[in-house]
């Protein structure tokens, strides 16, 4: 018997083997058995590089992924150093691009992806740009650094019809050819392009006739006039300038620094243009705000006559964001359409309230809308243009980026918005106030309330809660004005309470702020313990 039990158990494990094996097999098999469409969708999502390794896999494998439609090539060099790129890995990249481009099938390239140096090879470089186009690419993402030479983008990639999006990331002088047409692109991004002058820009924006996304990051304007970006179907632009603080000696979002002559005598034909052909678009109404106050006519005067004008007809734009000092010009028309707007300030200036005001006439439709600190600050220095802000009647959100809510001209500056938001029924602040500690006395009050507080709005979130002592006083007051409120969300700084110490004094806040009275009687407070605890949100 026992010996029987043996041989079973025996028979068992040699079966359970063998299933495994079996499984295993089938397992290995199930990619193999995919229809080469599939196969090759997968090896899509690969780099190009990568996707060649599969071809050591089988006699199949071997030409299948030089079918795949999507193309990306990355050198793997350093681009943000001074460091020397091994001479034989660059001779093995640029081989395998040409080999890659060469072997594969006339078949359509639906996304051709390139990052590496340019050093001195420019030439291979625009060819390989070309031979991208020339198989009808409809997504071309273009990332070039180290520009040891006169560089050029082809001329047949400013006449791709079957381009739908388009992304440049190269610090150099864009010269465009006598003859552009993008009659498919929808999709446009630019960063750290240098305009030679007015005609170029003007000319590259306008033919972009089905434009529906535009951004501009990190690019020199400052040879450029205005700017006129009326394209019928544009529903975002994003605009982000070069931070002075981190950026004076680096060309790209990621410091890299490269060299490049703007002195080009492309740039000189911005003076054969004619002046009054420029399109300069100025805001009356806002402009007349100034006309009291000389010393508010000299800093208008300054902030408009510096920097590039930049004018945009958004009859469908939806979402607009804005990053920077200001010191280009943005006014938007026609833009009943808005639906979420975004406004980030590099400082506080003074200068820089007068420009933010005018942009935010231009989104005065907008639904949604976030102001950072530094946004706020500019209005409050420039305190005589609170009462000349528009009235946001469309507006339902408001974010605000670390409320300062310590110094009174700030607090006015905000409590201004809230006042001229009346449709307002949610409010957000990502951190309420970035002093912990303030000597003074906490002697503010809603005086009066903004209206939105009475009639509509109905949800207020505070993230990154420190527990100081403004911001309990801050949490006191909104849930007191807010009369129909039915939701205050509070999330604590995951920073601020680590250890056992941090947990017991949020529990004291916790307990503190279910203790203040509330103006809405059917108002519910969530408090939201760290990301790093793990503890679900309570509502009391």
């Amino acid at each position: 018997m026992e010996r029987m039990d043996v041989s079973s158990s025996i028979c068992n494990t040699k079966n359970q083997k063998f299933s495994k094996e079996h499984d295993v097999g089938e397992g290995e098999n199930r990619i193999g058995n995919l229809a080469d469409a599939i196969v090759q969708h997968i090896l899509s999502f690969l780099p190009t590089k990568d996707a060649a390794k599969t071809s050591i896999l089988s006699n199949r494998w071997k030409y299948l992924w030089l079918s795949v439609s999507v193309l990306d090539f990355h050198d793997g060099a350093y681009h943000f150093t001074d460091a020397e790129e091994p001479p034989r890995k660059r001779k093995l990249f640029m081989d395998f691009v040409e080999r890659v481009l060469l072997l594969r099938e006339p078949s359509t390239i639906t996304n051709f992806s390139l990052t590496c140096n340019v050093l001195s090879d420019s030439s291979r470089i625009t060819t390989w740009i070309s031979a991208a186009v020339k198989h009808t690419v409809q997504v071309l993402n273009i990332r070039l650094y180290k520009i040891g030479e006169p560089f050029m983008l082809p001329s047949c990639l400013f006449n791709c019809e079957s381009l739908q999006e388009l992304h440049l990331n190269i610090f150099n002088l864009l010269e465009l050819p006598s003859f552009v047409s993008f009659s498919n692109l929808k999709i446009l991004t630019l960063i750290r392009i240098v305009f030679p002058d007015d005609h170029s820009a003007q000319k590259l924006f306008k033919v972009c006739s089905i434009l529906e996304e535009l951004y501009l990051i990190f690019c020199s304007w400052e040879n450029v006039k205005a700017v006129c970006i009326s394209s019928p179907k544009i529903q975002k632009l994003y605009i982000q300038e070069k931070d002075p603080s981190y950026c004076n000696d680096t060309d790209d979002e990621d410091g890299e620094n490269n060299s490049v002559d703007q002195n080009n005598d492309s740039d000189n034909e911005s003076d054969n243009i004619d002046d009054q052909n420029s399109p300069v678009y100025l805001n009356d109404d806002i402009d007349d705000v100034h006309s009291s106050d000389e010393q508010s006519d000299d800093a208008d005067d300054q902030c408009d006559s510096d920097g590039c004008q930049f004018a945009v007809f958004g009859t469908s734009l939806k979402y607009f964001s804005y990053m920077g000092d200001f010191v280009h010009g943005c006014h938007i028309q026609d833009s009943s359409s808005i639906v979420e707007a975004h406004l980030q300030a590099y400082n506080g200036a003074r200068e820089i309230g007068y420009r933010a005001l005018k942009l935010l006439w231009g989104l005065s439709n907008a639904k949604s809308l976030e102001l950072d600190d530094n946004a706020v600050e500019s209005l409050a220095d420039a305190d005589e243009l609170l009462d000349h802000l528009p009235m946001f009647y469309s507006l339902t959100h408001i974010h605000i980026d670390w409320a300062v809510l310590i110094y009174k001209e700030q607090r006015e500056a905000l409590l201004t918005i809230l006042r001229k938001s009346p449709s307002l029924s949610s409010l957000k602040f990502e951190g309420l106030s970035c002093m912990l500690c303030y000597s003074g006395t906490y002697d503010w009050t809603l005086d009066p309330v903004p209206g939105c507080f009475l009639t509509h709005l109905k949800t207020i979130e505070i993230s990154m809660f420190n527990e100081s002592e403004i911001e309990l006083l801050a949490v006191k007051i909104l849930l007191k004005s807010a009369t129909i409120l039915e939701k205050m969300v509070i999330s604590f700084n995951p920073w601020q309470f680590e250890d056992a110490d941090g947990l017991k004094k949020q529990q004291e806040v916790q307990e503190q702020i279910l203790s203040f009275p509330r103006g809405s009687s059917s108002c519910l407070i969530a408090i939201s313990c760290p990301p790093k605890k793990k503890k679900k949100i309570e509502f009391c």
